[in-house]
């Protein structure tokens, strides 16, 4: 198993990160394009402020669209990396290198999960909506 952000160097009993993460790998698979879109919104504020330059927010848009276009149904976080916003992250790095690493810049883990569920539920609701028309 990877190393977890949280991660103190001490070993926790299998049934413990069995009840905290559970089904997370799952639920986080569900969160991928939320994810993505997120972070297209993200890179575009950093590139507002100067922490990313116009070409660097041109390949990291790319990249994220590039890696939407991919999620499916057997969209799956990779073993060894703890969660959906971690994958996106390496594959963003596994394509353009450090300018991938910057996505992280300026928010926190919460902040990130708390935009992507925002994003998930309203593309949910809008699907409730249109179902019920």
């Amino acid at each position: 198993m990877g190393m977890k952000l949280w991660d103190k160097g001490k070993q926790t009993k299998e049934w413990v990160d069995e009840f905290t993460a559970g089904n997370d790998r799952y639920f986080d698979g569900l969160l991928a394009r939320a994810d993505i879109i997120g972070n297209l919104a993200h890179a575009r504020m950093l590139a507002s402020i100067g922490l990313l330059t116009s070409d660097e927010l041109k390949l990291l848009t790319r990249a994220l669209i590039e890696i939407y276009n991919q999620v499916d149904d057997n969209f799956k976080v990779e073993e060894g990396i703890e969660d959906i916003h971690s994958q996106i992250e390496w594959m963003l790095t596994q394509k353009l290198g450090d300018v991938g690493k910057k996505i992280h810049s300026g928010r926190s883990r919460n902040d990130q999960v708390l935009v992507d569920l925002k994003i998930f539920f309203r593309d949910q609701i809008r699907k409730i909506v249109e179902s019920t028309e």
